[in-house]
């Protein structure tokens, strides 16, 4: 079979009491560090009012790692386009892009908090389908062959003072990978995304029959054949791998296990929103979600997970690990080296 490509995701659930520079920080050295070690993507999440996930905006992510990164490539999940200006948003997007010499992939989303939402005074919106037509306009601005700036600036340009114009993708480039995030069974971003060609990312917070779901929907609703089709989805995990089964559970349920306390940060969440049913049926505790949504073991038994995987599948685009808070206790930490080593994609 051949392989995948394996990636990294930084959603910073950590401790309301870790500072932001503490955080942000951790991410750029665990990007760092994932390309040194081969891995071939990297992914920020983002929220503007969240205590616990300190991210703010994935393209500063993306433009400071520009230049501390050489091959990786750099995606954001998710901007919110309907938080912008298209103009707004295109320039970002295409600073980002230039910034990284074209490694830029695009998450698109719409709000998850609630709170975010309120605070740039979009709830009375119908969010979603301003995000769509954002992202419409917004790769119209970047990849139009014409010269689109005269809708945005008529009045104004002055052509002989090159005023007026937007900036490009690097080199003029007319492809840009647009990825949607897919969280509860039957996910409308995955029809949207399998019908206009676009990637999904499934969620770390998916348990077997909520991924099962998503990739069939992806297959069922996509214009491409299976092979090319499933080149469009990608996977985000929560993965530990130990040096044997027994030391790999005993920490992954450890009081104090990074997994542990990421998991109890967001099943709250999503309990309170009544979205905890992308963890599985009949899940009443945040050890019940681990048990459904983590892979952990020895190198051997990770390696057996993703075969068992590809021959029920196929061979999707990407497997994401998911970056967990940094720990005093060195197996955590160890486990995204083995990862890279030593798990075969």
């Amino acid at each position: 079979m051949s392989k995948i490509n394996k990636g990294i995701f930084n959603i910073p659930l950590n401790s309301k009491n870790i500072s932001s520079f503490d955080v942000l920080n951790e991410a750029i050295d665990s990007v760092i560090l994932a390309e040194k070690y081969g891995i071939n993507e990297a992914y920020f999440g983002e929220h503007l009012t969240d205590k616990h996930e300190k991210i703010t905006s994935s393209l500063m992510m993306i433009a400071t790692l520009s230049k501390l990164t050489k091959k990786i490539k750099l995606g954001t999940l998710t901007v919110n386009l309907n938080f912008y200006n298209p103009s707004i948003a295109s320039s970002l997007i295409s600073m980002a892009d230039n910034l990284s010499k074209g490694r830029l992939m695009l998450g698109i989303g719409s709000g998850a908090n609630q709170t975010d939402i309120e605070s740039v005074g979009l709830l009375n919106e119908n969010n979603y389908e301003k995000m769509l037509y954002h992202h419409k306009l917004i790769m119209e601005i970047l990849t139009s062959n014409s010269d689109i700036s005269k809708k945005y600036t008529k009045k104004t340009r002055v052509k002989k003072l090159g005023l007026g114009y937007f900036n490009k993708l690097y080199k003029n480039r007319k492809k840009l990978e647009t990825i949607m995030p897919a969280l509860g069974p039957n996910s409308y971003n995955v029809k949207v995304c399998a019908k206009n060609n676009w990637s999904i990312v499934i969620s770390n917070f998916c348990s077997d029959e909520v991924i099962d779901n998503h990739i069939k929907n992806y297959l069922k609703y996509s214009p491409l054949k299976k092979e090319k089709a499933l080149k469009k989805i990608k996977l985000s995990k929560y993965i530990f791998v130990a040096e044997n089964d027994k030391i790999a559970e005993k920490f992954v349920f450890f009081k104090k296990s990074p997994f542990l306390q990421s998991i109890n940060i967001i099943y709250k969440k999503l309990k309170y929103f009544n979205k905890s049913y992308c963890f599985g049926n009949k899940v009443s505790s945040p050890k019940e979600v681990l048990k459904n949504i983590v892979w952990y073991g020895s190198t051997k038994t990770i390696n057996r997970k993703i075969i068992k995987f590809k021959k029920k599948y196929g061979n999707i685009s990407s497997l994401i690990y998911v970056n967990v808070p940094k720990s005093k206790y060195k197996i955590y930490n160890k486990s995204f080296e083995i990862f890279s080593k030593k798990i075969k994609c």
